[in-house]
């Protein structure tokens, strides 16, 4: 699969597979939410970039002791604040489902993430792009993102009256945080910037250039799980329920959340394998695309568990004419880079 049409075809596939990341958490049975969040951050980022660091990065160690603090701690700092977006990930996810969720967060995330080299990195990159072009992109970004809030407050109001049930007080609250998310988010970019001198560190000392990034993400993912493993261990600590690991459904949902983690670090890779296929097209086309997959598939799942049960007429409209305008505007983002 060399071909860009075969580069194509492995972006819509990564995206497919990570946009279905979080699909497994609705089959989770027994547990609250804090018992599968803590367990699934755990494999997909804390343990899985260390895995993939030592399996693809030559001296691994040396890499870091290269780089020295100046690097190494900038780049775990930003991960961290990366993390605390990770954290209204899931406390989001919990409140308002996997679609409204996934396309506000990923929305947000994209355009503003498009707007931090002009603003804050001061690359070749930012030296070359059209700042304006750029900017109405993402005005038209966050429109999207905007409508499929909106069509999210109809939902809530639309299926609450359905089941004679009062309106569940916390989701405006939940669509703030995807807001919120969506802005902390981009600091994992500035993870990456900061962090770029250990990738070159690891190609001196014998890493493949493809993987040579691995020395930037083990530290800054594996950071950016501490808040979530701190705040559901807390939680879980206050409740007493680390007894919910144990019993009947156990396995099964153990299971589920490794198998999670393992979606997250395929679909990563995934993506990063077709962006070496497509090359210059990577950011044209492959970015794009590969976020576009993921809000469609995520609100696939979140469609077919049950999320817009009730619901037709106009928050669906809504709904999916803000994903459209996403999708163009992360197409237009793509031919600006």
């Amino acid at each position: 699969m060399s071909s860009p049409l075969g580069g194509i075809a492995l972006v819509l596939f990564a995206g497919i597979v990570g946009g279905s990341v979080l699909a497994p958490m609705k089959f989770v049975r027994g547990w609250k939410w804090e018992h599968t969040w803590l367990l699934y951050v755990f494999c997909a980022y804390f343990l899985s970039p260390w895995l993939m660091a030592f399996a693809t990065v030559p001296h691994l160690g040396a890499v870091y002791v290269a780089g020295d603090w100046g690097v190494v701690l900038p780049t775990a700092l930003f991960g961290f604040l990366w993390g605390c977006s990770l954290v209204f990930y899931g406390v989001a996810y919990d409140i308002v489902g996997l679609s409204l969720t996934s396309g506000i967060i990923l929305g947000a995330s994209v355009a503003l993430g498009s707007l931090l080299p002009l603003t804050v990195l001061h690359t070749e990159q930012a030296k070359s792009a059209n700042p304006l072009a750029i900017a109405a992109a993402d005005t038209v970004m966050l429109a999207g993102v905007l409508l499929c809030a909106w069509a999210g407050d109809l939902r809530e109001k639309v299926q609450s009256q359905a089941v004679s049930r009062p309106r569940d007080p916390r989701f405006r609250t939940g669509i703030l945080i995807c807001l919120a998310a969506g802005v902390v988010s981009t600091a994992f970019n500035m993870a990456l910037v900061w962090g770029a001198p250990l990738a070159r560190h690891a190609e001196r000392l014998g890493a493949d250039p493809f993987y040579a990034a691995n020395a930037i993400w083990s530290i800054s993912a594996s950071v950016g799980s501490l808040p979530s493993l701190a705040l559901t261990m807390i939680k879980i600590g206050r409740n007493n329920s680390w007894r919910g690991y144990l019993g009947g459904k156990a396995g099964r949902n153990i299971s589920l959340c490794v198998f999670m983690g393992v979606m997250w670090i395929c679909g990563t890779a995934l993506y990063g394998s077709a962006a070496g296929i497509l090359g210059p097209l990577g950011p044209v086309i492959g970015w794009p695309i590969y976020m576009s997959s993921m809000i469609l598939a995520s609100n696939f799942w979140g469609w077919l568990t049950g999320e817009w049960k009730h619901v037709s007429g106009r928050p669906v409209r809504l709904m999916f004419l803000g994903i459209g305008i996403q999708i163009l505007a992360m197409v237009i983002l793509g031919r600006l880079q």
